[in-house]
């Protein structure tokens, strides 16, 4: 989830993970979420974490930690 969003608002964040999630739900595989300063803490508890890495920079995580995350009120996509 570590893409350029540029200036897209709230919503935009929100949707593209949960696109994201729902075609993980049809091809597979992990989703590699880029985490900000201090969301370590945050992600580590949601459902569908499958690690935390890269010096708590970095989550792994199936579509179901996606729609977790996106629900939470700290999520952003990183810039």
């Amino acid at each position: 989830m570590g893409c350029r969003t540029g200036a897209l608002r709230e919503i935009d964040h929100v949707t593209t993970a949960l696109l994201t999630a729902a075609v993980m739900d049809v091809i597979g595989g992990v989703a590699k979420a880029e985490l900000l300063d201090g969301q370590a803490s945050v992600v580590a508890g949601l459902p569908g974490v499958l690690g935390i890495a890269d010096d708590d920079w970095m989550a792994l995580g199936t579509a179901e930690f996606l729609r977790a995350w996106a629900a939470h009120p700290a999520f952003r996509l990183v810039k």
